[in-house]
């Protein structure tokens, strides 16, 4: 087939009706971009260095670290993360160290850093290196790297929650002082409740995601998970480039006791003993501050979030690593390193099982299962922006139930244990906040805090209050 013919069947594909000389006019302009393509294509090559920076593999008890810094990298020595160390999610860039995304068999070293990673430094963090994670960022109990199984320091039995599940672990255990992850379903708030640590998913578009490897573009965010809820917010200002004046860390600032709406749909969807534990822990709260019950429906927002996020991964892989227009990462040695791996095969059957049904459905179905979805996202989104003509915050469990027991959790079977109290407010895009409040079984028992988009310090203070007055959990 020649250039002619390849350019008249693009054009019938899209419905474009030209004569012979447009056609023929579209077809210089198209070979003129050609040249531009392969010119620009040569200078990032020759423009983006590809030395690996001096870096070793971190060794931990829990599995939760890959590469780092032969020492912590620092490019500060103020600012709001002044002297903590950080660990980074491996899905997102930091320079000069292997990027793997927790799956095997895929290596790729940006000489970038991510926006997010930027921002750390800048306010005096030093990175020490990666955490690890499900392969791809497809959790979400913790149990799917590629690279090293990861382990619950708070009960080894018991799932550590992920996809950031490395991130959640090194806070958890003592090894990093804040970590990243990303939040496309509950990534970071998963692996947090899990583990008895605070996890920040913010106001979706607050946090710039350059430098992230997407899994569901319109859902993905980057946020902290940290020891408490101070050092948390901390973290998310760092992220978000806050510029309001610091307050100090010893010192907690006052504000109106908000109204907090119970959400009756989410503790009816969670255990008896999730909500036991959550309703006693919330007694003292109760008596400090006005909590109410608001309903707030479900629907099937729960299928919402498999349209959605699975169908734009799989577009994510039949673009060979490039979303047009909401790209994170346009990057030549990126997507050279993502098709070599995807010509293998090498996504595992645990990730194929999660994306095939609704990739398989946007073939079908022409998209119309992706509008689906969205409106479905749509309708709650309203319901839950009616609900704050209420109150201030509203609060559900985090996770459904306990953390499970390791192997229980599959692609088809018990993910909306943990993803179904989280996934609703990514597809809403509204910031939230988990908190551990107490234990069962000695396991923790955490709870979620969302507030309108971009009020994210309302989730932060009403989950600092939480936090003041209840015994939260230690491991």
């Amino acid at each position: 087939m020649d250039s002619e013919q390849t350019i008249d069947e693009t054009a019938a594909s899209l419905g474009f009706e030209l004569d012979r000389a447009e056609i023929e006019t579209s077809r210089r302009v198209a070979a003129e971009l050609v040249e531009t393509t392969e010119r620009v294509r040569e200078q990032s090559r020759t423009g983006e260095p590809s030395n690996v920076a001096a870096h070793k593999q971190l060794a931990d008890d829990y599995g939760s670290l890959l590469s780092g810094y032969e020492t912590p990298r620092t490019n500060a020595s103020d600012g709001r993360l002044a002297g903590l160390e950080v660990g980074v999610k491996d899905n997102i860039a930091v320079a000069g160290i292997p990027l793997t995304c927790g799956a095997e068999n895929f290596d790729y070293v940006p000489a970038f850093d991510a926006a997010v990673v930027e921002r750390l430094l800048d306010a005096g963090a030093n990175v020490v290196g990666k955490t690890n994670m499900d392969a791809f960022a497809f959790g979400p109990s913790g149990e799917f790297s590629e690279r090293r199984d990861v382990i619950n320091p708070v009960a080894e039995t018991r799932i550590p929650g992920g996809s950031s599940s490395g991130s959640g672990v090194a806070v958890a255990a003592g090894l990093v002082d804040v970590a990243l992850g990303t939040d496309t379903g509950g990534s970071v708030r998963i692996p947090a409740a899990a583990t008895g640590t605070v996890g920040v998913k913010p106001t979706n578009g607050t946090v710039p995601t350059h430098g992230v490897v997407p899994f569901a573009p319109s859902l993905d965010t980057v946020g902290p998970i940290a020891r408490t809820v101070r050092t948390a917010k901390d973290a998310l200002h760092a992220l978000q480039s806050d510029e309001r004046v610091e307050t100090p860390r010893s010192e907690t600032p006052t504000a109106d006791a908000p109204t907090i709406g119970i959400l009756t749909s989410l503790f009816e969807a969670s255990s008896e003993t999730v909500t036991a534990a959550l309703n006693a822990a919330l007694a003292e709260v109760r008596d400090a501050v006005d909590v109410t019950e608001v309903t707030v429906p479900l629907g099937a927002i729960e299928q919402a979030y498999s349209l959605v996020g699975s169908t734009e991964f799989a577009w994510y892989i039949r673009q060979r690593g490039t979303i047009r227009g909401v790209g994170s990462t346009y990057n030549q040695r990126w997507g050279s390193a993502l098709c070599r791996y995807i010509e293998r095969g090498g996504f595992s059957d645990h990730v194929a099982k999660r994306v095939l049904p609704a990739a398989h459905l946007d073939v079908r179905q022409r998209g119309s299962q992706y509008i689906a979805g969205r409106t479905e996202a749509r309708r709650f989104e309203k319901a839950v922006e009616n609900a704050f003509s209420d109150v201030d915050v509203l609060l559900s469990p985090t996770l459904r139930t306990l953390p499970h027991e390791r192997g229980e959790i599959t692609a088809d079977e018990g993910k909306f244990d943990l993803l179904g109290n989280t996934a609703p407010f990514n597809l809403s895009g509204h910031p939230a906040v988990t908190v551990p409040v107490a234990r069962a079984d000695g396991l923790p028992v955490s709870a979620q805090i969302i507030a309108p988009k971009h009020d994210d310090d309302a989730a932060l203070a009403a989950a600092e209050l939480i936090e003041s007055l209840t015994d939260g959990f230690t491991g």
